[in-house]
């Protein structure tokens, strides 16, 4: 039985009281919530999740990517991570159909360094034995509405987005209702429906799919909001969010369904829910105040089978048994002050309070070993950004200090410069964070490999770009950029083993995005990376790390056929990158090179969607033992009812 802690205080902002909170705003008739919704999505457009200063995604210093509904469209169906996995530079080391851990690398850092946020609540689980890594297979996809990619540090705003961010808003219906479903190959079988009015919105979606061996991973989310007004200066958003996930699939390092010797498969459920509200206050001087009450709350099981002896590890994995029960409460509050049209600044302070409870037996064969813990964090947080623009010049720095009681404090600095050119001729910038991350719950407190003196993981990002102008026939966007990552928590095998300080990281690369849309709408896009990573285990030796491809690419062309027809092709490149699996040790992956093409039809309120995934049916793997899919068929349809 997982651990509950009946003597834990609720703090007074916090607990229960966002339930409050939310049911006495959405019986509030007499607000006006219609005419502030639009106001409030409308903000919510105009600005990334890069800076806690207002920025588009062509102003930030970061490389950010954002896959709006029409992006989104022409990919229904698909799971979050396959979503995901089609944008260059981001790597998912397992499909939903495989049923496993699907974790996400982004410039080569590792999957824990990547905050993923929904609605701008936090999903990332310290409980984990990945390090706070967020599973993608345990997201709902078909209630997405837009997608923000940020590459490179995000930290000041988004504590432990050392390496970057994922942020996934949920979608928002149109005034009436609509309905939806998907079907295709590999037991694809989606349905959703949506309803929105006087700035009320409800959603619930349910997606499975199904992999070789009897893997699965079904998926289901429904959604509660709100948006709302108090007087001509305040805007209210309420949101609740609840999520059900079920993953069967070979366990992680098992060979999967070509190598894996013991035939069990791995069993996942997880349950998640989350309560947030955030509210704007417009002062009078053209600032503004910015407040946000969030819960999160995750309870799961997890019953592995082991994985038997083989090349790399002559004992295998045994079988195990985890309950594990986590729960995030925060405040945030920001404040958004104007210095004429040159200088924009904003203060702000976070408090989260953390809960854990893991519960784990472990069948050595002979014997059944327990092996549970629990963990209590508070961590307060203030930081400040300034953006300074003075002609063709933008200067913009900031910096975040966290104090957790457990662990020492720490500062997060960051520094861009952004310069225009005359002539249009686009712009170029550089920029250079520093970092840390908190160690996970798992890292400092499980009773066999945890490490309560283990220190906080460290990074610096630097970066360097060229943009064109927004006016520029072809849109282009270079960034060159250097990850340098310390401190990183490894496995020391002992005696006696243990978590450890030690692993390094330095990653180089190149990433480009080229596009252009023409006269007659047709609309090319080219994206890509190229990376180059070292890794050091601490005692002078080089490691060689997974799912870190050195060249991944893109190319996609959009072409419309009339006014409500539209045909779509994408092409991408993903490049040999090394795995390991207990039967077989280290091998190198081929590269995969995939062309999808789909087509979409509007018939009034009806939308259809066919699509070919992988049309060529080129072969490879997703991870030794785990064949990629294969041309499947995918269709879905859409029905908006007013």
């Amino acid at each position: 039985m997982v651990r509950k802690d009946p003597d834990a205080l609720m703090p007074v902002a916090y607990g229960a009281r966002p339930w409050l909170a939310i049911a006495l705003l959405l019986a509030a008739s007499p607000l006006r919530a219609a005419q502030a919704a639009d106001d409030i999505h409308t903000l919510d457009r105009e600005r990334v999740s890069a800076s806690a200063l207002p920025v588009t995604a062509a102003a930030a210093s970061q490389h950010v990517t954002v896959l709006e509904r029409a992006d989104l469209d022409a990919l229904q169906g698909l799971s979050a991570a396959d979503i995901l996995a089609r944008q260059a530079g981001v790597v998912i080391d397992r499909g939903a159909g495989s049923g496993g851990f699907g974790a996400l690398y982004l410039r080569g850092a590792d999957p824990s360094h990547v905050v993923v946020l929904i609605d701008h609540v936090r999903q990332n689980d310290p409980l984990s034995s990945r390090g706070s890594a967020v599973d993608l297979n345990t997201l709902s996809s078909d209630d997405i509405e837009r997608i923000e990619i940020v590459r490179g540090n995000a930290s000041v705003v988004n504590a432990e987005a050392i390496a970057g961010l994922i942020h996934i808003f949920t979608r928002r219906a149109a005034s009436g209702a609509a309905l939806g479903t998907s079907i295709g190959g590999d037991g694809l079988r989606a349905a959703q429906a949506s309803w929105s009015g006087a700035g009320l919105r409800a959603s619930a979606t349910q997606r499975e799919e199904s992999g070789d061996a009897g893997a699965r991973n079904r998926v289901r989310a429904a959604n509660l909001g709100w948006d709302g007004a108090l007087g001509e200066r305040t805007r209210l958003h309420a949101a609740a969010r609840y999520s059900d996930s079920r993953n069967l699939g070979f366990p992680d390092d098992s060979g999967g369904d070509a190598y894996a010797v013991i035939r069990a498969l791995d069993r996942r459920h997880s349950r998640s829910r989350q309560l947030s509200l955030r509210g704007e206050y417009r002062l009078r001087h053209g600032g503004a105040i910015e407040a946000q009450l969030a819960t999160l709350t995750r309870d799961g099981e997890e019953d592995t089978p082991g994985v038997a002896p083989g090349l790399r590890d002559p004992f295998g994995l045994p079988a195990m048994r985890s309950l594990g029960d986590y729960r995030r409460d925060e405040a945030q509050l920001h404040w958004l002050l104007l210095g004429g049209d040159q200088l924009m600044f904003t203060v702000g302070a976070q408090y989260q309070r953390e809960r854990g409870d893991l519960d784990s037996l472990i069948d050595f064969g002979g014997f059944v070993l327990p092996a549970g813990f629990a963990l209590r964090r508070s961590t307060a947080s203030a930081f400040a950004e300034a953006r300074w623009q003075a002609g063709p010049w933008t200067a913009q720095g900031g910096l975040r200090y966290e104090h957790p009681d457990r662990g020492d404090a720490a500062s997060h600095p960051m520094l861009s410069l952004q310069r225009a050119l005359a002539g249009e001729r686009g712009e170029w910038g550089l920029s250079v964070a520093r970092s840390s991350k908190l160690p996970s719950f798992y890292a400092l407190a499980h009773p066999l490999v945890g490490n309560p003196a283990l220190k906080p993981e460290r990074a610096l990002h630097r970066e360097l770009y060229y943009a064109s102008s927004a006016d520029a026939r072809w849109g282009l966007r270079l960034t060159l950029f250097d990850a340098r990552y310390r401190d990183l928590i490894d496995f020391d095998a002992g005696p006696p083993p243990q978590l450890v300080n030690r692993a390094r990281i330095e990653t180089r690369g190149l990433e480009w995005r080229l596009g252009r849309r023409y006269a007659n709408d047709w609309r090319l896009q080219f994206e890509g990376s190229w990376m180059h990573v070292q890794a050091g285990d601490g005692a002078g030796g080089e490691t060689r790390l997974r799912y870190r491809p050195r060249a991944q690419f893109s190319a996609s062309l959009a072409l419309p056929l009339g006014e409500r027809r539209e045909l779509s092709l994408a092409l991408r490149h993903l490049g040999r990158r090394d795995d390991s699996s207990i039967p077989t040790g280290e091998r190198r992956l081929d590269a995969t090179t995939t062309l999808d093409l789909s087509l979409r039809q509007q018939w009034g309120p009806a939308q259809l969607l066919l699509a070919i995934d992988n049309l060529a049916d080129a072969r490879g793997e997703e991870a030794i033992g785990t064949r990629s899919p294969g041309r499947r068929l995918r269709l879905a349809l859409r029905w908006s009812l007013q």
